[in-house]
């Protein structure tokens, strides 16, 4: 007869985490990180402070498992390894790229947490470890996208006026300005469109007349 109790309370401690992480990301995005007590994020959750201790060391590792569960943009770049089998891997680069923008619109969740991530956060005191697990994030993003420029360029499809460097910085710097704007302007503009136009242009400079 236990095992159906031991059940039934595992599944509450999860959705009890589960409430958690959906106050804090509703409270952070609302308040701020900076601005935000476990306290308030126990009261939206409906639970007490105790509660989030069971699930949570502290207030960056809520931060982190909060960033864990969305799918953010940087984190769908690891993909990319399976270009390095293509024939035409700036195209397949490409087309995962505008997919990638089209995920992320209709991603609330990807959108309130990278919101939060890059304009509510400031990375200092408690989350200066947040900071580091921010650009380990992006470090691996630059990685993938690096190695894909990097297969191109071997197989003579890199214009010689590109380095693979080069191409990664031109690369990295479109996607995550366009998202930071886009978020900052609360989405008034249409990623999916001047997100395609861009990287299109970019390709056309990349790639071997």
């Amino acid at each position: 007869m236990r095992e159906p109790v031991l059940r039934r309370t595992k599944e509450e401690a999860a959705q009890t985490r589960e409430a958690i992480l959906d106050a804090a990301e509703e409270v952070f995005f609302q308040r701020g990180v900076s601005q935000t007590s476990l306290n308030q994020i126990a009261a939206a959750a409906q639970v007490t402070r105790g509660a989030i201790y069971w699930h949570f060391s502290n207030k960056s590792d809520l931060f982190r498992a909060m960033q864990d569960r969305a799918h953010l943009p940087q984190q769908e770049y690891f993909k990319a390894q399976a270009f390095l089998e293509l024939e035409d891997p700036l195209t397949a680069l490409l087309r995962f790229t505008d997919e990638t923008f089209a995920r992320f619109v209709t991603d609330e969740r990807a959108k309130r947490v990278f919101t939060i991530i890059l304009l509510r956060c400031e990375y200092v005191g408690e989350m200066e470890e947040a900071l580091c697990e921010h650009r380990a994030n992006e470090d691996s993003m630059r990685t993938h996208v690096f190695a894909v420029f990097e297969y191109a360029n071997r197989l003579g499809l890199l214009n010689r006026r590109w380095t693979p460097e080069a191409a990664t910085d031109a690369f990295v710097c479109i996607i995550v300005g366009l998202l930071v704007e886009w978020l900052r302007n609360s989405c008034e503009f249409d990623l999916r469109t001047v997100g395609a136009l861009s990287m299109q242009g970019l390709f056309a400079s990349l790639q071997k007349i």
